[in-house]
């Protein structure tokens, strides 16, 4: 086989042995950040009921005169598990209230309350007579801090995370540095390229914890990449490993900033987040290609990778 054909291959097959090891639980269609709520809910009555269903209520006023269901469009959706339930959207009406059935045939309904962080953390309190809702401070939106026990793939997570993007990052530099240069030959950066691919799935299976769209991410711009070498008749291997290399440095950490940010400006930090990834994933592809393609051409590839992995992220139903 041809080092060209391999190297359109190789991402696929990579992303494919990632996401066989991932728990599938945790996997969210969605390719971008969005406002989200993850409630834990803690049992005052022995023994304590399981939840069956579940709705989120929206409502425009605080005692919830006007109220309506969170409305499920694309990633959009409430959803619950035995104990925990989950929500994310493209944008919250001021107050809410939750509607619980639980295992001992009651349905309980919750106090009125409110959302401060971007990646909110609510206790709730189950009770005889209702649920107590309460939003809680646990730090990062990273495994360690999450409510509950911990499980050993959380822990190994955390852990790893710290190392993977301080190695990601310097041989990120290294590589655009080499493949950059006039006159640059594969030898000069075929280690590097084997230790990016090599740290790949590892650091997707750590990057995922944070970021719940991450193998999205990656197999819509590694796509797109494979199209755009094809195209313009550019090295697939360095083109590939770029677009490699910047989501599994940039989208965790753009997760974790947004996770901790509080404050009346959700989609204002979004968009500035956003665009501080957009310049900086197009500074690596300009900086890797720069014998050949002009920084507006970088930019161009750049907002074209993060829109359609955005776009099919959000239409995706799951």
């Amino acid at each position: 086989m041809k080092a060209s054909r391999l190297w359109i291959l190789l991402p696929m097959v990579l992303l494919g042995l990632s996401m066989a090891a991932i728990p599938f639980q945790i996997v969210h269609a969605d390719a971008g950040p969005h406002p989200s709520m993850q409630f834990t809910f803690i049992s005052r009555i022995k023994p304590g009921p399981t939840i069956i269903a579940g709705q989120l209520l929206e409502c425009g006023d605080e005692a919830c005169v006007q109220s309506e269901l969170l409305p499920e469009i694309g990633p959009q959706r409430f959803e619950c598990q035995i104990d925990t339930c989950y929500s994310t959207g493209y944008s919250y009406r001021p107050y809410h209230r939750l509607t619980i059935e639980f295992s001992d045939g009651v349905t309980r309904q919750s106090n009125t309350f409110t959302k401060h962080a971007f990646a909110a953390n609510y206790r709730v309190a189950v009770q005889e007579e209702g649920l107590t809702v309460e939003e809680v401070t646990l730090g990062p939106n990273v495994p360690f801090f999450k409510a509950g026990a911990p499980t050993i793939f959380d822990l190994v997570a955390t852990l790893a995370f710290p190392l993977l993007e301080i190695i990601l990052p310097i041989i990120l530099v290294v590589l655009a540095v080499r493949t950059g240069r006039a006159g640059a030959t594969p030898a000069s950066y075929h280690n590097w390229l084997n230790a990016a691919w090599l740290l790949a799935v590892p650091a997707t299976l750590v990057g995922i914890k944070w970021t719940q769209g991450l193998i999205i991410t990656l197999v819509v711009e590694l796509l797109l990449g494979t199209c755009y070498a094809l195209w313009k008749k550019r090295s697939a291997s360095i083109i590939l490993t770029m677009i490699l290399l910047l989501n599994l440095v940039t989208q965790p950490v753009l997760w974790i900033s947004l996770s901790g940010f509080r404050g009346p400006y959700p989609v204002m930090m979004l968009l500035l987040a956003e665009g501080v990834v957009w310049l900086v994933e197009a500074g690596g592809l300009y900086l890797s290609q720069r014998t050949s393609m002009r920084f507006q051409e970088a930019l161009w590839v750049s907002l074209a990778l993060n829109a359609a992995s955005l776009v099919v992220g959000s239409l995706l139903p799951l």
